[in-house]
C-alpha cells in the first residue's frame, strides 16, 4: 500500500463517520390506532474537517457522503406504536477512490405513549440491528491492491432507550420538544447519551419552522484500542443545530428540508453542513 494511500486508511479506521440524524416526527405525541407517517429524505455532506478522538480539528481529504434514508411510524394501538429508521442507502466517497455504498443499520422500535393530553410524555426502545457492512472498502482507482475502508455500519446490535416529552402553546401555532436518550452498546464500545431541544412554529397553516439542538456523548472516557476497529462508533460526540422547513403540499403530503452544522464538543467526527430534502406522506 503506497505511504499517502496507508495514511488515509489509518484516518479512515480511527474516524466517526457523519450520521444522519433521524427525524423524530412524533416527540411526546404517538400516531392513533391505524394512523402513520413515513419520510424518505436524502442526507448529504462534503467536508474536510476531522475532529480526533482529543479534540484536535485536522484537514484531510475530501470525505463526501449521501444517505437516502427512510422513517416511519406506525400506530398499532392508540398508545403504542411502531417505529422505523432504516437508511437504505449509504456512499461515502474519497478523491481517487472508488465509493463504498450499500445498506446502513437499521433501527426498529417501540414508543408507548405513557401520559396523553396537554404534556405528552412518550418512552420508547429501538434496537439497531447490523445490517450495514463493516468491512466495506474503497479500492484505488490507480492501484486496486490499495483501499480505504468506508463501511456502511458499525456491525454491532445496539439498544436506544429514550423519552420526549412535548407541549403545544396554547396562545401561538407552536410546540417544543425535550428529549433525552441512552444508547447501550455491545462490541465493546463505549455507551453514550444523548439530549436535545426541538422548537416548532407553523406559518399561515402550510408550513412548520423548526429549530432544534442535540447533543450526543460518551459516557466515560472512549477507548482507544476500539478506534481502529471500524470507520463507525467509538468515542464519538457532538452538539448540533438543525435549522427546517416542514411544508404542506397537501392535507397528507409535506415536502421537509434541513440544514445542521456541528458545534462545541466534536470527538472523532467529520463535521460539515449537512443538508437534508426529503418528502413525507401522514395516513
Amino acid at each position: 500500500m503506497r505511504p499517502a494511500a496507508f495514511a488515509l486508511l489509518w484516518l479512515i479506521l480511527t474516524a466517526a463517520l457523519l450520521r444522519p440524524q433521524p427525524s423524530s416526527a412524533g416527540g411526546g405525541w404517538t400516531r392513533p390506532q391505524g394512523h402513520g407517517y413515513g419520510k424518505l429524505g436524502l442526507t448529504a455532506v462534503n467536508t474536510t474537517s476531522y475532529h480526533t478522538l482529543a479534540g484536535q480539528t485536522i484537514r484531510t481529504a475530501r470525505f463526501q457522503q449521501q444517505v437516502v434514508g427512510l422513517y416511519g411510524e406506525y400506530g398499532l394501538t392508540n398508545r403504542l406504536e411502531a417505529v422505523l429508521n432504516f437508511p437504505v442507502y449509504r456512499r461515502a466517497t474519497f478523491p481517487g477512490f472508488t465509493p463504498g455504498h450499500g445498506f446502513g443499520d437499521a433501527e426498529i422500535g417501540l414508543r408507548y405513549g405513557v401520559v396523553q393530553g396537554q404534556w405528552p410524555l412518550a418512552v420508547g426502545v429501538a434496537v439497531e440491528i447490523p445490517t450495514g457492512n463493516p468491512t466495506e472498502r474503497g479500492f484505488d482507482r490507480q492501484d486496486a491492491t490499495s483501499f480505504v475502508k468506508l463501511p456502511t455500519g458499525d456491525g454491532e446490535v445496539n439498544v436506544w432507550t429514550r423519552a420526549a416529552l412535548s407541549h403545544a402553546l396554547s396562545r401561538l401555532p407552536a410546540y417544543f420538544t425535550l428529549e433525552a436518550g441512552y444508547n447501550k452498546r455491545t462490541q465493546g464500545f463505549t455507551d453514550q447519551y444523548s439530549a436535545g431541544v426541538q422548537l416548532g412554529y407553523k406559518v399561515k397553516d402550510k408550513a412548520w419552522l423548526t429549530a432544534s439542538v442535540r447533543t450526543l456523548s460518551n459516557v466515560r472516557t472512549p477507548r482507544p484500542d476500539r478506534l481502529a476497529s471500524i470507520g463507525l462508533g467509538e468515542g464519538v460526540s457532538y452538539s448540533t443545530l438543525d435549522l427546517g422547513v416542514n411544508y404542506a403540499l397537501t392535507k397528507h403530503l409535506w415536502l421537509t428540508t434541513n440544514a445542521a452544522g456541528g458545534f462545541g464538543k466534536l470527538r472523532n467526527v467529520y463535521s460539515g453542513v449537512q443538508v437534508t430534502v426529503g418528502a413525507a406522506v401522514e395516513f
